[in-house]
């Protein structure tokens, strides 16, 4: 039997797969019914399958093709039926809107562990700003 730390890549593995191929339902498999999602996108935060569903394929519609992530830094801690992670990711693809290049932004997944496995019950992405400007920073680097 797989430990709780490889359980948890797996899953977040999965995740950044189904991400890569736009799969929706794979995608939705791994998140809990009350899922809370905070996006870099308004509102300020998504409740449920269906608005987090929503979310996604509003995302996904932003790419021509495959949507290529990277992950650097990942940190995962569990105990129990609680874990949280937070990593890195690169987000890049062919975007169908202007200035398509890719960026790192920040992610932080919250764990719990159900019979059916470990589930994402709240997740966070952000991206860094400068305050002095308000502009958000899509060229910063690990």
């Amino acid at each position: 039997m797989p430990d709780t730390q490889s359980e948890i890549e797996a899953l977040l593995e999965r995740r950044i797969e189904a991400c890569r191929d736009k799969d929706i339902d794979k995608l939705m498999s791994i998140f809990a019914a009350e899922i809370v999602y905070f996006d870099v996108v308004p509102p300020l935060r998504f409740v449920g399958h269906d608005a987090v569903r929503d979310n996604f394929l509003r995302w996904f519609a932003e790419y021509d093709g495959p949507i290529r992530l990277a992950t650097r830094e990942a940190m995962i801690a569990a105990e129990d039926d609680v874990a949280f992670a937070h990593m890195l990711h690169e987000d890049s693809g062919n975007r169908n809107r202007p200035n398509g290049r890719g960026f790192w932004l920040r992610s932080t997944s919250c764990l719990r562990r159900r019979e059916v496995g470990w589930r994402i019950v709240h997740e966070h992405i952000s991206l860094p700003i400068d305050f002095r400007t308000g502009q958000v920073l899509l060229d910063l680097e690990p």
